[in-house]
């Protein structure tokens, strides 16, 4: 089971060392930031997406999703396509309909299921999937995805205390914009640091660590890679483009 990283920066990241967040694992594509359909396209997976889990509704989570929209009419998809959100993305959806943004309605094509909810339970091919919310300045959640034996939790954006610490995944992905230096003010714009992801990986009783959604502040890599593995051994910072077997 492969896990690729298609960007790993925050919203506040600058110039192209990091794109916005988004990673894939076996047909789920998890979080759609600005440019995760290129890169999908780079790597021959795009026609392997069978869900989309959004975490929340700010830009550099959701605004490749219209693109990606976009690319299943022009590649003439006709599968079903499922997409699970925080309540408020098909106000949304409708107003680019409606506009002709996306040049036909999605509906029209094929079987688009979007699933609103604050504790979405959906089935996606072999995946049981279940959103959990958590703590950021908008509605938020985190995605746990069981497959085969393997779970998987993905936070999205999360302030800490994290509500991962009440759940068991075997790979944990976690956000760390910060590091300890700027705690508080990670806390104030709902973020974690490196420690904090590290903290959460140990009360998962996780088997791995990977880090992404990374501000831009200099070495930031460096520092938060340190703190999480000073709280769990197995802590990897992602890049873009980063290919893991899990």
């Amino acid at each position: 089971m492969k896990l690729t990283f298609l960007g790993t920066g925050a919203g506040n990241y600058r110039g192209g060392g990091r794109h916005p967040s988004s990673a894939i694992v076996e047909g789920l594509l998890l979080d759609c930031g600005a440019g995760a359909t290129g890169r999908l396209h780079d790597l021959h997976r795009f026609d392997e997406v069978e869900a989309v889990l959004l975490s929340h509704l700010h830009t550099d989570h959701v605004a490749g999703l219209f693109d990606l929209l976009l690319h299943a009419f022009i590649t003439g998809r006709t599968r079903p396509l499922t997409i699970v959100s925080p309540p408020g993305l098909s106000p949304i959806l409708r107003a680019f309909v409606a506009a002709d943004a996306m040049v036909k309605d999605p509906a029209t094509l094929y079987d688009l299921r979007v699933v609103e909810e604050l504790q979405p339970a959906v089935h996606v091919g072999k995946w049981t999937v279940r959103g959990v919310p958590l703590s950021h300045t908008v509605p938020d959640l985190g995605y746990l995805a069981v497959s085969d034996g393997l779970s998987l939790f993905y936070t999205g954006d999360t302030r800490e205390p994290t509500a991962t610490h009440a759940l068991h995944a075997d790979v944990l992905i976690h956000e760390a914009t910060f590091d300890e230096e700027h705690r508080t003010l990670a806390h104030q714009l709902g973020h974690s640091t490196g420690a904090g992801a590290g903290d959460a990986a140990a009360a998962m009783k996780a088997r791995r660590l990977f880090l992404t959604h990374l501000g831009d502040a200099p070495d930031l890599a460096t520092r938060v890679a340190h703190e999480g593995r000073g709280r769990f051994g197995d802590t990897e910072v992602a890049s873009d483009g980063a290919t893991y077997d899990l």
